[in-house]
């Protein structure tokens, strides 16, 4: 069952009230006129009627820092964060002139760190010689036999 969550936060930022009684919610306009009614349902407050009763309140636009989009966008360049909104591809939202730029994400920095490249030059250098440096590997005993009942697996890498 899909639900719609409302935010009475939202709402009453963009002048509508709520009043919650036993067993509804009435949400009014900034001119009190009845918008919609949230019937009670097993303890939740679950909407019923047309879709278009809070339409009103998608209009209300979110002031946020870019650090706080760059979260919400699942760590996304700000630089990216900043053409969008100039574009109007993100729309909700409108950027903190005062904190339009961030330094660095811890996140992202640890994320960046974890990987180490793989070196151009092999170290140490390869051995000259056939025999001057082998690796061996046991591995066993297997879950099924060799047709000769062998159990165990051995290999030898000259390096």
């Amino acid at each position: 069952m899909g639900v719609t969550l409302v935010s009475i936060s939202r709402l009453t930022a963009a002048s509508y009230a709520a009043l919650f009684r036993e067993n509804s919610c009435k949400i009014f306009n900034e001119k009190k006129k009845l918008m919609g009614e949230i019937a009670v349902s097993r303890g939740l407050y679950c909407i019923k009627g047309s879709k278009g009763s809070f339409a009103g309140v998608a209009g209300v636009k979110e002031t946020l820092t870019m650090r706080e989009i760059h979260a919400r966008l699942g760590h996304m360049a700000p630089s990216t964060i900043a053409q969008m909104i100039r574009d109007g591809a993100i729309t909700g939202i409108v950027l903190d002139s005062s904190e339009a730029t961030m330094e660095s994400c811890e996140s992202c920095e640890y994320v960046k760190a974890t990987r180490k490249p793989i070196g151009k030059v092999r170290d140490p250098p390869r051995r000259e010689s056939f025999g001057d440096e082998v690796h061996s590997d046991l591995w066993g005993p297997s879950p099924v036999k060799t047709p000769g009942q062998k159990e165990y697996f051995m290999s030898f890498t000259d390096d």
